[in-house]
């Protein structure tokens, strides 16, 4: 099966309340008439959705921990948003077939439509600039191809893609993708605060966090919780020698034999596949080559948990490492270096229990970062829906494909 066609959605910027109904006063046109769209096309679409953040715009030299809540609640009502208009206009988001949407959510250090770029303006990046949060001259000037470009129409939406394009077609080739306006939906612009810093002692930078889970058939809830794990991670400046890893710890293939529909859980590589596929998404920008930017190696052996796979981002100095876990802790309680760990609300416990573990050994507990729950109520008519939990629900899935493989065979 071919890979999806990627195409952009850029977004305005946010409400200064960002709750389920604000969010959806000024999202939902632009989302709904952007899925239309794409459900409607005879290929799988990957949508990269562009959120402006200029309430962190000020913040992002500090401990990346310090915007860590405001920045993952943002992002969770925004992928709960996307799932219920998804579930509500039937849209597929969960395979490869046509009119399906793998959409992922990257946030831009943007100040909003005041903010300028001079025309001689130096072309450098830097290269230790890595997402999920990036600037528009970086995402620009390291562009993808796109097959659709999603635009939302008014002051703030238009004055988003003419910065893009404007910046984006200072290299060659110029910028490609069919620009397709799209309404947009109560407009709420931000206005610009000042900086309040938080006292330096209160926030604790972390360069290496891990995360943990089975991560069959990525979900929104998944690319939440691995976009907050990126989040968090601080990031590096010329002449920085710190490493980074980015752990995520993937439950192995046994033990998940006894799992609802297991015949349709996805081998234990596939899912490390997909997981990487998507950090790298949201996380690698640069003008070099994939065969210059990353490095992956493989250990086939098993290591102190199991088998592992690394993949490294050369310019960023990231490392991702995928490591098969074969009990509830993994490399929590084998690697003494980690010092975040991020959780959702089933995981809580877990993160406790990892903690008790560490203090056992004398090693110092980690700090524990937990994730919003994707939620449908308020955003679409006021309720939940049942099919919105359907699609961010790996069991649902499987049972849901367990049911089309019946219902074809007969």
């Amino acid at each position: 099966m071919s890979r999806p066609l990627p195409s952009l959605l850029l977004l305005p910027p946010p409400p200064s309340t960002a709750n389920a109904a604000s969010l959806s006063a000024a999202y939902k046109p632009s989302i709904t008439a952007t899925v239309l769209a794409l459900k409607s096309l005879p290929t799988s679409t990957e949508l990269l959705v562009l959120l402006p953040c200029p309430s962190l715009h000020s913040k992002l030299h500090g401990p990346r921990s310090a915007l860590y809540n405001e920045a993952q609640h943002l992002l969770a009502g925004v992928y709960s948003l996307f799932c219920a208009i998804c579930a509500k206009l039937g849209a597929d988001v969960e395979s490869e077939s046509p009119g399906s949407i793998d959409a992922r959510i990257l946030l831009l250090d943007y100040k909003g439509s005041s903010q300028a770029y001079p025309e001689d303006a130096d072309d450098t990046l830097d290269a230790f600039v890595a997402g999920p949060i990036i600037d528009l001259p970086t995402f620009a000037l390291t562009r993808r191809r796109w097959n659709l470009i999603f635009s939302v129409d008014g002051e703030e939406g238009q004055k988003l893609l003419s910065s893009y394009s404007s910046l984006a077609n200072r290299t060659t080739p110029p910028l490609q993708g069919h620009v397709q306006v799209v309404g947009g939906g109560v407009s709420m612009v931000q206005k610009e605060a000042e900086a309040v810093w938080p006292s330096l002692g209160s926030y604790t930078p972390h360069n290496i966090v891990i995360v943990g889970g089975t991560f069959d058939h990525l979900h929104a809830g998944h690319k939440l919780l691995l976009t907050a794990t990126a989040l968090l991670l601080q990031p590096a400046h010329k002449g920085s020698t710190t490493p980074r890893r980015l752990i995520v710890g993937i439950t192995g293939d046994e033990l998940l034999k006894e799992k609802k529909y297991a015949e349709y859980v996805k081998s234990w590589k596939q899912r490390q596949d997909d997981v990487v596929d998507f950090l790298l998404s949201i996380l690698s920008f640069t003008r070099s080559s994939r065969e210059d930017e990353i490095q992956t190696l493989s250990f086939d052996e098993p290591v102190v948990n199991g088998k592992a796979i690394h993949t490294k981002l050369n310019s960023s100095s990231i490392t991702i490492e995928c490591v098969e876990i074969q009990d509830p802790f993994g490399p929590t309680i084998t690697d003494e270096s980690v010092t975040a760990l991020i959780v959702s609300g089933e995981t809580r416990s877990g993160g406790q229990a990892v903690n008790d573990k560490r203090t056992e050994k004398g090693w110092k507990a980690l700090q524990t970062f937990e994730v919003d729950v994707l939620d449908a109520e308020d955003s679409e008519e006021g309720s939940k829906r049942d099919d919105f939990g359907s699609k961010i629900s790996s069991t649902a899935i499987r049972k849901r494909k367990a049911e089309n493989y019946r219902t074809s065979s007969l």
